[in-house]
């Protein structure tokens, strides 16, 4: 079993999430028409996760050891920045959670009432990431600064910025008629993709799983 999850959070996981999101911009460019605004905005997301994580991972890749540094033991000696907190396995759980509850929240969108609310909780999390990763290029900046730092690039800005930013300004400037209840409704879907993409990602599983993650 570890052996193949091993593998599966190598490289596996990636391949999947792009051609999810393959398949996705395929679908939506035959369907767009018919499609509610919400399922737009979960469109955007399945698409965008896979230049996300790339980015993160990839191509320059290094986000989890600037994640372990802030957020892991402040003791050097307890410092094990390729695993933990963040680590393959855990960013795997994340970023396909990011993909694929969208893409539950579309479907949702054609048979309830939630296209509105969907696309306000997919708006939310296209600013978030913008936020997110600006504040986190600004403070590797002040950082690294006496290094050489000269710019506030953080692995995940740029597609923060040329994705999830357009793609946020796109929902609002076709939203329409949001209710209180729309609200209401974005911040549940909200939180519940918060509890399966962040909080169940720290229960680990069995301590002994995610002790032989070496390297992950």
């Amino acid at each position: 079993m570890v052996k193949k999850l091993d593998k599966w959070c190598d490289i596996d996981w990636i391949i999947f999430i792009c051609v999810t999101g393959v398949l996705t911009a395929v679908l939506a460019a035959v369907f767009w028409d018919d499609m509610p605004l919400g399922a737009r905005g979960s469109v955007f997301l399945a698409i965008i996760m896979p230049f996300h994580v790339l980015e993160e991972w990839k191509f320059p890749g290094g986000l989890h050891y600037f994640y372990n540094i802030i957020l892991g033991s402040k003791e050097e000696s307890k410092r094990e920045l390729d695993r933990f907190p963040m680590s393959r396995l855990t960013d795997m759980i994340t970023n396909v959670g990011l993909q694929w509850i969208p893409l539950v929240y579309l479907v949702l969108c054609f048979f309830t009432e939630l296209s509105t609310a969907t696309a306000l909780c997919m708006m939310l999390l296209c600013f978030i990431e913008v936020f997110a990763h600006t504040g986190a290029g600004i403070l590797t900046y002040f950082w690294l600064r006496k290094d050489g730092k000269r710019t506030i690039y953080h692995p995940g800005f740029a597609t923060s910025w040329m994705m999830f930013l357009p793609a946020g300004v796109y929902l609002v400037a076709h939203l329409e008629n949001v209710t209180g209840s729309d609200w209401l409704w974005a911040v549940i879907l909200f939180i519940i993709m918060m509890l399966i993409c962040i909080l169940f990602r720290k229960l680990r599983l069995k301590s002994w799983l995610f002790s032989r993650f070496r390297g992950c």
